[in-house]
């Protein structure tokens, strides 16, 4: 219920950045983005990488502060309610494409841990960014014991 309001915040609070012509052309080329991971997705994750690499295509998201990314890119990806993937991975592969774009030095990780935290359960999964080896912006509950199974790039 409060990941919900918090979600719901989130859309509000970013409405009256929706009148600059900008804004708007952030959040289209954001949720294009996002609604491109699956296809670009499909060969492997370490492809996909490769090729969402910030370095391979130009925006002029160096413009935009630091907040106003990571914020629009939460957007985005919470809008993208059709996709197949995670909302965890959707956030933070838009996360890093766009704050990469804006020199963010941030790196993804992905990690792995059995549900509930017995081996004879589920195994869950989830992704997230790294600042400086802080966690971007992530509350602790959503990545702590977690086991990192891959970062990108490689750290």
């Amino acid at each position: 219920m409060i990941t919900r309001l918090r979600h719901w915040w989130l859309a509000v609070s970013l409405l009256p950045l929706l009148f600059s012509s900008r804004h708007r052309a952030l959040l289209a080329e954001m949720r294009s983005f996002c609604e491109s991971l699956p296809i670009t997705l499909k060969p492997s994750l370490i492809e996909g990488l490769r090729l969402i690499d910030p370095r391979r295509t130009r925006s002029d998201t160096k413009e935009f502060n630091e907040d106003t990314i990571r914020n629009f890119a939460d957007l985005a990806a919470l809008l993208d309610r059709r996709s197949p993937l995670g909302l965890c991975l959707r956030r933070s592969l838009t996360r890093y494409h766009f704050l990469l774009q804006a020199d963010v030095p941030v790196v993804i990780r992905f990690g792995a841990k059995f549900v509930g935290g017995k081996p004879d359960r589920e195994i869950t999964g989830h992704a997230w960014l790294m600042l400086n080896d802080s966690p971007y912006h992530e509350e602790d509950e959503n990545w702590r014991g977690f086991t990192v199974m891959m970062s990108y790039p490689q750290e």
